[in-house]
C-alpha cells in the first residue's frame, strides 16, 4: 500500500500545477482537481486611431469566475504610477474566443504611453496584464488637432467607490489646484493643495480618509476644485 501511495504522490509532483490534490483520508482515498486560471488571454494589445484616440483590444480564450475588467494608464513603466481611466468592463465568462475594445479618447498631449489590462475576480482578487506601451505623437500628424484642455475636474473612478476612488482633473496653464471634499451637509472633511508646472490630465487618489485619519461613512460626498478663477465640482459616493 506503501508502495502505491508513494507512486501516485510521485505522478501528481510530475504533473505540474494543473493537478491539485483536495483529500485524502484513512481510506486512501483521494481527488484530483484541475487548477484552471480565471481567464486566458491570449493577447493584449494598443494602437493609435486617426482621431487622436488609443485603441486597446484584447482576446481571451476562455473566462470563468470574474467580475470585469479594468483599463490602467501611466506615463512610465511603473505600475505604481498608473491611474484607472475606465469603468468596470463586463466580461462573458464563455469557454470560447472573445475579443474586447477600450478606446482611450482623453490623450491631450504627445508622449510614451503604458497600459495595464487588470482582470477582476468575483472574490475580490485579480491580476494586472501588461504593460503594452505606444508613442503618441500629436505634433507630427498634421491635420489632427490635438484634444484642447480644459481646466476643471473629469471624472472620478470607481463612482461608487470603497474604500479609495481616483479624481482626475485636468489643466489648460500651468497653477495651483486646490480640491476639496465635503460631505452632504456642506462640510470640508479632506483637502490636497497642488502645483503643476505644466497644463496636462492629472489624477489624485482619494483614500476615502478625512483630516483626522478616519475612514469616511457611508453618503454622498461633493469634490470641489479650484485653479485660478476656474472652479467645477462633482459628486461621489462611498458606499461600502
Amino acid at each position: 500500500m506503501k508502495r502505491i501511495l508513494l507512486a501516485w504522490t510521485l505522478l501528481l509532483l510530475c504533473a505540474g500545477p494543473l493537478l491539485a490534490v483536495t483529500g485524502f483520508g484513512e481510506s486512501g482515498i483521494f481527488t484530483i482537481t484541475e487548477d484552471t486560471l480565471p481567464v486566458e488571454l491570449s493577447s493584449f494589445t494598443v494602437v493609435i486611431t486617426g482621431q487622436n484616440c488609443v485603441r486597446l483590444s484584447w482576446v481571451t480564450q476562455s473566462e470563468s469566475n470574474l467580475l470585469g475588467y479594468r483599463i490602467y494608464r501611466g506615463t512610465s513603466n511603473e505600475l505604481s504610477s498608473s491611474s484607472m481611466i475606465s469603468e468596470l468592463i463586463a466580461p462573458t465568462n464563455t469557454a470560447s474566443q472573445k475579443y474586447y475594445v477600450y478606446m482611450d479618447k482623453e490623450i491631450g498631449q504627445s508622449g510614451m504611453y503604458f497600459y495595464w489590462l487588470y482582470s477582476q475576480e468575483v472574490d475580490g482578487s485579480g491580476s494586472y496584464h501588461g504593460p503594452v506601451s505606444i508613442m503618441v505623437n500629436l505634433e507630427g500628424q498634421p491635420g489632427l488637432p490635438s484634444v484642447p484642455l480644459h481646466t476643471g475636474l473629469q471624472t472620478i473612478y470607481p463612482n461608487p467607490f470603497n474604500p479609495s476612488t481616483n479624481i482626475r482633473y485636468q489643466l489648460d496653464a500651468p497653477g495651483q489646484v486646490e480640491l476639496s471634499i465635503y460631505n452632504a451637509r456642506g462640510q470640508i472633511v479632506q483637502s490636497f493643495s497642488r502645483h503643476h508646472v505644466s497644463p496636462g490630465y492629472y489624477t489624485l487618489l482619494f483614500d476615502g480618509k478625512d483630516f483626522s485619519g478616519n475612514w469616511l461613512s457611508n453618503g454622498v460626498y461633493h469634490v470641489v476644485m479650484i485653479a485660478g478663477k476656474h472652479s467645477s465640482k462633482q459628486k461621489m459616493v462611498l458606499l461600502k
